[in-house]
């Protein structure tokens, strides 16, 4: 009698484990489109009554412990979204249930865009937790947990940049008489982004010799402009019209009237000895109508302009882009490994929770040798593979109708059992 009733009770175990296994597939097939979900799979064990040597086995069933491999790297796949976000490597995104809070979780579910309030925020509800940084990527807080707040990208209503440095190319003519002038049209940008029209003037004063200066096209939008120290600088050319000196002026222009700060502009005026600013050659047939010839004007000066986007580099970096050309970084996002990741508890949401099987978080910078690279526009597929998860049902269908049929045989030996006592 005992031996059917351990028989039932193995059998039983069979059908309680083959179960929890199909729940598994079943949980696996779900999850096979969504982002970064790591498969779980049910690991058998062997159960044991008496001592377990080989000489006094009794088995007493089966157990079944699912487990997900988390470190597993599922396929990256490109999206048009540049807030789209995989993890090529180890790591996890650092995240929060709101914008406020300070318990984080941990996810590779990268699929985040931007909220009504102009949070990163996945599809799960999850906020995309990063470092606050200066415009060249330092970051301003402090690097640990206490450090992170909520990414949001609605902050930054525009940028513009002022100009900086001023260079012309150009050919003055050699043939012009000593007093004639020419100019040349130019643009630059205050610290606001207002644009102003500057005229500079060159004026020969003797043979391989001209003057410089800068005048504002309209002078009431500054107190004062003036190229060098008196707005009247000598340039000088050799005898093969290449530049003699001086190679560099400083423009300088105060008392904007938009209320930007002083500009202090480093004009070149081209490389002594050689012909890439300004040059002195003849420049007509006619040597009464000599002209100047302009070649190129460049300022790396740019007006105000709006925000667009946001780029991710692969070290985390988030760039705030804007529609004049300005790029500028705004926030670090680490990534949080674990001495066991595969430890983590799993929570709602795709995203897992330190444990003391796992260890506390650490937070590093991505890409950085020990840490995966942060792959803007693109997604970590889920690891399940289909065709692995009908294969293991199969099985475990087996499994189970096998326990099945031990459970109605055991039952048949009962009742013989049973009507051999009447």
């Amino acid at each position: 009698m005992s031996a059917l009733a351990s028989s039932m009770n193995i059998a039983v175990s069979a059908l309680l484990s083959q179960s929890a296994a199909v729940s598994n597939i079943s949980n696996n097939l779900a999850n096979s489109s969504t982002t970064g979900y790591k498969t779980t799979t049910a690991s058998f064990a062997t159960m044991v009554s008496g001592s377990g040597s080989y000489s006094n086995f009794t088995g007493a069933g089966v157990t079944v412990d699912p487990s997900q491999s988390l470190l597993t790297q599922g396929t990256l796949v490109g999206t048009e979204s540049s807030t789209d976000l995989g993890i090529d490597g180890n790591g996890f995104f650092v995240v929060a249930s709101n914008t406020d809070s300070n318990i984080f979780y941990y996810t590779r579910a990268g699929d985040f865009s931007t909220d009504d309030d102009g949070y990163l925020v996945n599809s799960a509800g999850w906020y995309l937790q990063g470092y606050p940084t200066d415009r060249d990527g330092n970051i301003t807080s402090s690097k640990s947990a206490a450090g992170l707040e909520a990414i949001n990208v609605d902050d930054y209503s525009g940028a513009a940049a002022a100009t900086t440095s001023l260079k012309v190319q150009a050919i003055l003519p050699a043939d012009a008489e000593v007093g004639d002038s020419f100019t040349v049209d130019t643009e630059i940008f205050d610290s606001l982004g207002v644009s102003h029209a500057v005229t500079m003037t060159y004026t020969k004063t003797a043979t391989n010799e001209w003057s410089a200066s800068a005048s504002l096209d309209d002078a009431t939008e500054a107190t004062s402009i003036s190229l060098g120290a008196t707005n009247s600088e000598t340039l000088t050319f050799d005898s093969d019209g290449k530049l003699a000196s001086p190679a560099s002026l400083d423009l300088t222009v105060t008392g904007w009237t938009s209320g930007a700060a002083d500009s202090a502009i480093g004009y070149t005026v081209g490389t002594v000895g050689a012909t890439d600013g300004l040059s002195q050659y003849g420049t007509s047939d006619d040597t009464s109508d000599p002209a100047i010839t302009l070649k190129t004007v460049v300022q790396d000066g740019l007006r105000f302009g709006e925000f667009t986007s946001v780029d991710v580099g692969e070290d985390g970096t988030v760039y705030a882009n804007f529609d004049n050309g300005i790029s500028y970084a705004i926030y670090k996002i680490p990534l949080a490994t674990f001495a066991n990741a595969n430890g983590l508890e799993a929570k709602t949401g795709t995203v897992f929770a330190a444990s003391i099987e796992s260890g506390s978080a650490n937070l590093v910078e991505a890409d950085n040798g020990n840490t995966g690279a942060i792959m803007s526009s693109e997604l970590e597929s889920s690891t399940t593979d289909t065709a692995t998860e009908f294969s293991n049902m199969i099985v475990a269908q087996q499994a189970y109708s096998a326990a099945s049929e031990i459970i109605s045989t055991v039952s048949d030996m009962y009742d013989t059992l049973l009507s051999a006592k009447r």
